[in-house]
C-alpha cells in the first residue's frame, strides 16, 4: 500500500502534501482507476459502476494509516472500537460514492489535462523547488521517498487538475456582489449597546423549598424519566513509557556499539541513477558502461526519469531511509565513484552510480546516538514488562496484585460510573468496550493489557455490573428535588422579569424595586460571548430614536436578564476588511454549492451500498 510505503517520512511536511494531493485526486479516478473487474464483490455501486470491495479496503487501510500517522494516539487508542470503526467505514462509503459522482460528472463534462500543464505544474509546485527554482534532485527524491513513479506521479497530478477545473467552474458559478458583501457585512459586524439586569438562577433556587409529597408525586407521574444506566466498578493498573523510562541509564559503551553497528544510518550520498522498464535494457545500458560509455549521456538518452535523466540522472544528496530499501541497499556496497548491475526496485531497474559520501563520526551524533539506545531499551523493557504483566494478570485471574507488581504500580479503584462518566483514566473506546461488552464486563476476570496509546496501557477488573433499570425513589429523590427548585426558581425570575419588562417603558427613569442594571455593554455576532444572550439580544427589534427597547432573555447559566437595547450600530469596515470579508462569504457559498451539486447528484443516481460488508468489525 502507498501508505506502508510512505513509512518514516508520514510525518513530513512533503508526504503531507503527497497525501493530501492523492486524496484529491481520488475524487476525479485515482492513480489508476479503482473499478475492478465484476467478479469481484461490490462495495457499492453508483449508476451502475462498480466500487468494489478491494478498493474499498486498500482506501481504508490508506485512511487508517494516514490518519494514525497524523493524529498519533488520539486516533490509534480509538482503533479497538468496534463502534468507532463501524463509523470509519460508514464515513468512507460515503466519501467514496460522492468520488465516483464527481468522476462520472467530470467525465460527462468532458474535462482533459494535456502533458503540457502537468508539467508547468511540477516545475511551479514550490514543494519541487529550492531558492525558488525547480529542483530535479528534490523532485526525484520525493518521488523515490513516496515510491512513486514519474509517470504515476503525473496520473495522480493530472486526476488533480481535473478536478481543479470543475471546482474552478463550480467557483466561477457562484460568486457574491459587493452590495450582499456589505449587507452581510453590516449583519455580521453589527454592534448593539445594551445595560443588563441579571437574576441569579443559583441564588434563587436556594431560596426554593420542595416538600417531600412534592418529590413523590413527581416521582410517581415521570419513573420512565429515571432510568439508572448500565455502571460497572473496577479496578485498574496503568503502565506508561514515561515510568518506565526513570530507570533507564545508557553507557557510553553502548552508544559507541550502537554507532559501530548503525554506521549507514549516519551516512548520506550524492547518487545518480538510469531507470529502465525491463532488465534487458537495464543490462544492455550497463554492458555499454562497461565498454566505456558516459554515464550522464546514457541517463539523458535512455533514463525513463526524464527530469533526472536531464541532469545526468543526479539525484542529489540523499540520507538513509530515504529511498526504497533494495536501491539504498545496493547504493551502499559501491565504492565511491562505482556503478551498480541493473538493481530490481518496484518491478523497475535501476543502474546506481556513487559520486560522493559523507559519514559523521560519533562526536557529531553522540547525543542522537543516545536517544536511539535509550528508545531501544524501553521499547524493548517496556515490551518485557507488559508481557510478564500480561502472564500475571491470566495466572492470577482473581487480583490484579501480581500484575502490579511486575511493574511496581499501585493498583488504582473506582466508584461506580455509567458510559456517560467515565474516569479520564479509563475513557479510550477499547478499555470502555473491555468493561461494558467484554467477557470482563460480568466481573471475576482481569482484561489483558489494553493499549491506549503509544507505550501505554491499561489492565482493568470489573468488581461489580449493574445492569441498567430504573432508579428506586431514594435514588432519584436529590436530582428530583434539584429539579423542582430549578422549575420553581426559574418560573419566580421570569415572572418578576415579565413585570419589570412591562413597567420600564412607562417609567423608564424609576426602576422597580430590586433592580440593578449594569453599565452599557456591547455585543456583536463576530465576537466570541454568550451565544444563547447573544441571540435574545440580537432577536430584539432596534429601538426608536432616544428610546430603550426591553426584553426578558436568558444566558448559558439560566439566569434571567432583562435587557435594555439602547443603541445598534451596522458593521463598517474599511476596504481591505471588506474585501477579506468578501472573500470568505465567497468561499462559504462555493462550499454550499458544492454540497448542493453531489446533493443533486445523489437525487438522481441509483446508488447501492453493500451494507453487510461495511459493517463487518472484524476488518481492519
Amino acid at each position: 500500500m502507498l501508505i506502508e510505503k510512505m513509512h518514516g517520512v508520514a510525518n513530513t511536511k512533503i508526504a503531507k502534501f503527497i497525501l493530501g494531493l492523492i486524496t484529491v485526486s481520488f475524487l476525479v479516478g485515482g492513480m489508476s482507476g479503482y473499478l475492478f473487474s465484476t467478479n469481484d464483490t461490490y462495495a457499492a455501486k453508483v449508476n451502475g459502476e462498480t466500487i468494489s470491495q478491494q478498493y474499498f479496503m486498500e482506501r481504508y487501510n490508506q485512511e487508517f494509516e494516514a490518519r494514525a500517522a497524523q493524529e498519533g494516539e488520539s486516533f490509534l487508542t480509538q482503533s479497538d472500537s468496534p463502534v468507532f470503526v463501524n463509523a470509519l467505514r460508514q464515513g468512507l462509503i460515503e466519501g467514496l460514492v460522492d468520488q465516483e459522482l464527481l468522476r462520472q460528472y467530470a467525465k460527462e463534462l468532458k474535462l482533459s489535462v494535456s502533458d503540457e500543464m502537468i508539467k508547468r505544474a511540477i516545475v511551479s509546485d514550490p514543494n519541487f523547488q529550492s531558492n525558488g527554482k525547480f529542483d530535479n534532485a528534490l523532485y526525484q527524491q520525493i518521488l523515490v521517498q513516496n515510491r512513486l513513479s514519474s509517470d504515476a506521479y503525473a496520473s495522480i497530478l493530472r486526476a488533480a487538475l481535473t478536478l481543479e477545473q470543475m471546482q474552478k467552474g463550480i467557483a466561477d458559478s457562484e460568486f457574491v456582489v459587493p452590495v450582499q458583501v456589505k449587507d452581510n457585512a453590516q449583519v455580521f459586524f453589527q454592534k448593539r449597546v445594551a445595560r443588563l439586569a441579571t437574576l441569579s438562577l443559583s441564588e434563587a433556587m436556594e431560596k426554593q423549598n420542595v416538600s417531600e409529597e412534592e418529590i413523590k408525586v413527581y416521582y410517581e407521574a415521570n419513573q420512565k424519566n429515571f432510568v439508572q444506566p448500565e455502571q460497572v466498578k473496577v479496578q485498574y493498573i496503568e503502565v506508561s513509557g514515561a515510568d518506565v523510562s526513570k530507570g533507564i541509564k545508557v553507557s557510553d559503551v553502548e552508544i559507541a556499539q550502537y554507532y559501530q553497528d548503525n554506521k549507514a544510518q549516519f551516512m548520506s550520498q550524492r547518487l545518480a541513477h538510469i531507470q529502465f522498464a525491463n532488465e534487458k535494457d537495464a543490462q544492455s545500458a550497463y554492458q555499454a558502461l562497461q565498454n566505456g560509455a558516459n554515464f550522464a549521456e546514457l541517463a539523458k538518452v535512455h533514463s525513463l526519469d526524464k527530469i533526472s535523466g536531464e541532469n545526468g540522472g543526479d539525484l542529489g544528496w540523499i540520507n538513509t531511509n530515504e529511498l526504497p530499501k533494495a536501491f539504498e541497499e545496493a547504493a551502499l556496497v559501491l565504492p565511491v565513484g562505482k556503478y551498480s548491475e541493473p538493481v530490481n526496485v518496484d518491478g523497475n531497474f535501476h543502474l546506481i552510480l556513487v559520486e560522493e559520501r559523507k559519514e559523521k563520526t560519533l562526536d557529531e551524533v553522540k547525543t542522537h546516538v543516545a536517544d536511539l539506545v535509550r528508545r531501544s531499551l524501553l521499547e524493548n523493557h517496556f515490551y518485557s514488562i507488559e508481557k510478564n504483566m500480561s502472564e500475571k494478570a491470566f495466572e492470577d485471574s482473581k487480583s490484579l496484585e501480581g500484575a502490579a507488581k511486575v511493574a511496581g504500580v499501585k493498583i488504582q479503584e473506582s466508584g461506580y460510573f455509567s458510559r456517560q462518566n467515565i474516569p479520564a483514566e479509563l475513557n479510550f473506546p477499547n478499555v470502555v468496550s473491555a468493561m461494558f461488552e467484554s467477557d470482563i464486563s460480568n466481573g471475576g476476570v482481569n482484561s489483558e493489557p489494553l493499549n491506549v496509546g503509544e507505550q501505554h496501557f491499561v489492565l482493568v477488573r470489573v468488581l461489580d455490573h449493574k445492569a441498567e433499570g430504573v432508579k428506586v425513589f431514594e435514588e432519584a429523590k436529590t436530582d428530583i428535588e434539584t429539579f423542582l427548585k430549578r422549575e420553581k426558581a426559574e418560573n419566580a425570575l421570569i415572572a418578576t422579569a415579565t413585570q419589570w419588562v412591562d413597567a420600564l417603558p412607562a417609567n423608564p427613569n424609576k426602576l422597580p424595586e430590586g433592580m440593578t442594571f449594569s453599565p452599557a455593554q456591547t455585543f456583536s455576532f463576530a465576537e466570541t460571548q454568550d451565544p444563547i444572550l447573544i441571540n435574545g439580544i440580537f432577536s430584539m427589534e432596534k429601538p426608536e430614536q432616544g428610546k430603550v427597547s426591553y426584553k426578558v432573555a436568558r444566558n448559558s447559566k439560566g439566569d434571567v436578564i432583562v435587557v435594555a437595547l439602547e443603541k445598534v450600530e451596522q458593521g463598517s469596515l474599511n476596504k481591505e476588511e471588506l474585501a477579506q470579508f468578501g472573500t470568505q462569504l465567497n468561499q462559504a457559498r462555493q462550499v454550499e454549492l458544492r454540497a448542493q451539486l453531489l446533493q443533486a447528484l445523489r437525487d438522481k443516481a441509483q446508488i447501492e451500498i453493500n451494507e453487510s460488508f461495511i459493517k463487518q468489525e472484524d476488518e481492519n
